[in-house]
């Protein structure tokens, strides 16, 4: 298996719930991971995910700390999978404080802006 697969059995955290997001949650679907938690700044956008595979979600905007440590009390220590699917720099630090919690995650970048200012998006 490689190590750039989700297992089954994991938990898994999707950022963005956009076309390429609901794919990932679709793809986390499909490899049989147990939790796919949706995040997202659109709280109108979970009902779709819900019907792509998420079992759960989360808005940021509804929590005073970071999302991290939210992702960390509802995991009670973390993901095993994270992916990115916003194309922000913002997220990608969001997604390594969540590593720094657990650091057996894998993580995952996809990146729906093909090059950003500074960042060779092959790099990351």
């Amino acid at each position: 298996m490689s190590p750039l697969q989700v297992e089954p059995g994991s938990t898994c955290a999707v950022f963005g719930m956009g076309a390429v997001g609901l794919a990932a949650v679709m793809g986390c679907k499909a490899a049989g991971a147990k939790r796919i938690i949706a995040v997202d700044f659109n709280s109108e956008k979970f009902e779709k995910a819900k019907v792509f595979g998420a079992t759960d979600s989360v808005n940021p905007k509804d929590h005073s700390k970071p999302i991290s440590k939210v992702l960390e009390e509802m995991t009670n220590g973390g993901v095993d999978f994270s992916l990115e699917c916003v194309g922000n720099v913002e997220v990608l630090v969001t997604q390594i404080e969540e590593l720094q919690v657990a650091l057996s995650t894998k993580t995952f970048i996809i990146m729906k802006i093909l090059s950003l200012r500074g960042f060779d998006t092959q790099l990351l």
